[in-house]
């Protein structure tokens, strides 16, 4: 069953920002971490991912923005699914970009990210849509040079044009 994810948008007096110092705060909001929060994470519309999932009452999806943002990130940063999966767990600048706000707030297990990878796969072979190819035409140039480095921003500019 697909459900949207809107915790990222909820505060709570738990939330991670609200335990730090206003520097830090601030030190937060001037990261590239940030920055994917506000130009990818929240523009990807999670509802072109609505097939993937039962329309039955079964168990709701995990949150779907959150895993392609982690594929996006885990790319850019050269990560390993293990490294990805530490880094999501254990590193506030990765958590603040895939909108985690609680420090125990789970983004997804393993075998549910392998799951998707492999929903996402099939999709592909049956349709010949590419759903992760959609989410970076949704986005502006800004979000998709922001989203894979700096390093490559000459050869991506040129591969748009």
């Amino acid at each position: 069953m697909f459900r949207k994810n809107t915790t990222h948008l909820q505060t709570s007096f738990f939330d991670i920002e609200r335990q730090l110092s206003e520097r830090k705060k601030k030190k937060i909001r001037e990261s590239e971490e940030y920055s994917f929060y506000q130009l990818i994470f929240k523009k990807i519309k999670e509802e072109n991912f609505a097939g993937l999932y039962s329309e039955n009452g079964s168990r709701p999806n995990s949150a779907v923005n959150i895993m392609v943002s982690a594929i996006i990130l885990a790319y850019r940063k050269g990560w390993t699914i293990k490294e990805m999966l530490e880094q999501i767990d254990f590193n506030l600048l990765t958590r603040t970009a895939l909108g985690l706000n609680k420090m125990d707030d789970t983004a997804f297990c393993e075998a549910t990210f392998f799951n998707f990878q492999n929903r996402l796969l099939k999709h592909f072979v049956e349709t010949g849509e590419n759903l992760l190819e959609r989410v970076f035409d949704g986005l502006t140039l800004k979000a998709i040079i922001n989203s894979i480095g700096n390093a490559r921003e000459n050869s991506i500019v040129i591969f748009i044009k």
